[in-house]
């Protein structure tokens, strides 16, 4: 008896060697099914399946997979498999895999990207197989074609935002107001907070004492400004009060405090790749007398 044991423990062991030894590799086949799925912050994400084939004539398991994606050899996202999947006999199976690229990273590539209604992307990473007491790995080295565009655009139209690109720094005036009119100097401070250039194609503010009344004095840039890549410079304002609009909307509160505080409001225009933004200015102007 026992050794009719031994017999049948020897011959599985046997049947099995030759079944491992006898074990091929699973292949990579393609990725298919690709698509934007959303953009979210500074991330967009992107669906795709992962399609393998096993070529055993037993199932076997897709332990991990991960990738990199590169664009233009720049480490942009990555995407990776969170469970095991089953890989049937003689079959090939799509895997979901759900990537993320860093819009951050690709922000140097936006001028190329807004041009193109499909860039390509290099896929390279591996995948874990078990095989009875086997393992393998499954190479991958392709491409994909994305349209990013519109997340871009989304993503530059947060970065211009209320409160980030422009702002008041001074104030000063070379010339005593006159009986009608009042003119100041003012310096705007024009921030990019992108690695991308981009031209101020307009630029128009209203100053007001009150945002429900009529403005007090108007200024438009005459020229468009070029912005340079994570930079900033300054935008000089030559801006004329009518003193007869300020005596109208005046406060007496002007005299107690010893002071007028102005809303600026207005628009600038930027140009990036042939797009046209409009940003929205708000700010603040405190003049002491």
């Amino acid at each position: 008896m026992k050794i009719t044991t031994e017999i049948k423990a020897t011959v599985l062991f046997a049947v099995l060697s030759v079944i491992i030894s006898c074990a091929k590799r699973p292949e990579f086949v393609a990725i298919d099914n690709i698509a934007i799925l959303n953009s979210k912050n500074d991330t967009l994400m992107v669906g795709m399946d992962y399609i393998v084939y096993n070529p055993n004539n037993v199932r076997t398991k897709l332990r991990q997979s991960s990738m990199e994606i590169y664009y233009r050899d720049s480490l942009v996202g990555n995407g990776f498999l969170k469970e095991q999947i089953a890989l049937n006999a003689n079959d090939t199976i799509g895997i979901p895999v759900s990537c993320k690229i860093s819009l951050k990273r690709l922000s140097t590539f936006y001028p190329e990207l807004l041009t193109s209604d499909s860039s390509t992307f290099e896929l390279k990473g591996n995948g874990k197989v078990s095989f009875m007491l086997n393992s393998f790995s499954i190479g991958l080295d392709d491409q994909i074609h994305l349209n990013t565009k519109q997340a871009i655009l989304t993503q530059i139209e947060q970065n211009l935002d209320y409160g980030k690109n422009f702002k008041l720094r001074s104030i000063s005036s070379d010339k005593l107001p006159s009986l009608r009119k009042t003119q100041l100097r003012l310096e705007m401070e024009a921030i990019n907070q992108m690695p991308i250039a981009y031209q101020i194609d307009s630029l128009e503010l209203g100053f007001y004492l009150d945002k429900a009344k009529e403005s007090v004095a108007h200024w438009t840039l005459e020229e468009p400004y070029d912005q340079k890549p994570m930079g900033s410079q300054i935008i000089p304002l030559q801006v004329t009060f009518n003193n007869l609009d300020l005596l109208k909307q005046m406060k007496f509160s002007w005299l107690t405090d010893q002071k007028v505080n102005f809303v600026i409001l207005g628009e600038a225009q930027v140009l990036i790749e042939g797009y046209r933004f409009n940003v929205p200015i708000e700010d603040l102007l405190e003049i002491s007398f």
